[in-house]
């Protein structure tokens, strides 16, 4: 796959010499940035004519389009399915609703999936170190990110304005974090510095104003490691208390609200926190959401089969039995 430059014209047609002949053009970046303006590309040999074909003159941007040898695998350009491959002036397109990361990927570039709409959930891979400046800026819908345990650099407002953004799980490799890197993720509730960090921009989280001081207590900043064990969490329980398990924060979240949302959270983390804790099992949140609600919504690797019937079956699985005490019944 290769990334054609398409250069900015006063006409309706230019020719572009392609680097081979007779490459296949994918369509979609024609209006990456939402104009509204409608194109046709053709290829005959190795030159491409891109022609405007709706009331306007010209276009004023340069256009960057993805072209794939005949002997490649053409994907299926209507998919919303799309494979990254991070290269220079690779944009997603706009439509993607599932996004899969070639494994030579170690970069995300700056503005790659700048105004996703559709995009609800990212898996970043462990082999990426570093997204660059505005690299998920005004994914509207992005709701839950897992980032790469090695990721060294977070760019320039490379999250900005995710305003369904709930949670951000940064691991210890951080170094280095751009000015307004979260700026206006207005559903953002928690998110830790690594400590130490070698620069921290200016207003990282600006404008999240449910942000402050919702992780606290030291056991909810273990639940958010991204190197969580359930014997770290049986330590921590056994060593602070079983009210550290229960207690809730600023906005009703127990450190098992947390723990439920982290991407890295394996199963028998939670088992052991049910197992200890089962009380925090009923608490909502300010929202009115349980912590098995989180595990639901979200998209942790505590399973394979993520169906309702199989996370709750797994959920009532890892609680401790009920008792008689009496007339009432209580767990053990």
């Amino acid at each position: 796959m290769r990334i054609v430059r398409i250069p900015r014209s006063r006409s309706n047609s230019i020719d572009v010499e392609l680097e081979h002949a007779n490459m296949v053009i994918d369509p979609r970046y024609i209006d990456m940035f939402g104009w509204g303006r409608k194109f046709r590309c053709s290829v005959n040999g190795r030159i491409l004519t891109i022609a405007r074909i709706d009331d306007d003159t010209g276009w004023d941007r340069v256009v960057y389009l993805h072209a794939y040898l005949p002997t490649e695998t053409i994907p299926d350009f209507t998919s919303t399915v799309y494979t990254y491959w991070g290269l220079e002036d690779e944009f997603v397109p706009q439509d993607a609703t599932k996004v899969i990361f070639h494994p030579s990927v170690t970069t995300i570039r700056g503005s790659a999936f700048d105004r996703c709409r559709s995009l609800v959930r990212v898996t970043i891979p462990d082999t990426v170190t570093s997204i660059e400046g505005y690299a998920f800026a005004k994914c509207f819908s992005l709701r839950f990110i897992r980032l790469s345990t090695n990721l060294e650099f977070i760019g320039e407002a490379a999250f900005k304005l995710c305003t369904s953004l709930e949670a951000v799980f940064l691991p210890p490799t951080i170094t280095s974090i751009g000015d307004y890197v979260f700026q206006e993720c207005t559903s953002l509730r928690f998110c830790i510095l690594p400590v130490p960090i070698d620069h921290v921009g200016f207003d990282v989280f600006d404008y999240c104003d449910r942000l402050s001081r919702t992780v606290r207590n030291y056991l909810s900043r273990v639940c958010y490691s991204t190197s969580i064990t359930s014997q770290v969490i049986q330590e921590c329980i056994h060593t602070h208390g079983i009210e550290r398990a229960t207690e809730v924060n600023d906005e009703q979240m127990t450190a098992l609200h947390i723990l439920c949302s982290n991407p890295h959270v394996t199963a028998d983390c939670i088992r052991t926190y049910l197992q200890l804790a089962p009380e925090a099992a009923e608490q909502e949140d300010s929202d009115g959401m349980t912590p098995f609600q989180y595990l639901c919504r979200n998209d942790v690797t505590v399973l394979d089969d993520r169906t309702f019937s199989s996370v709750m079956a797994f959920w009532y699985g890892c609680m401790p039995p009920l008792i008689e005490t009496g007339t009432k019944r209580k767990r053990e």
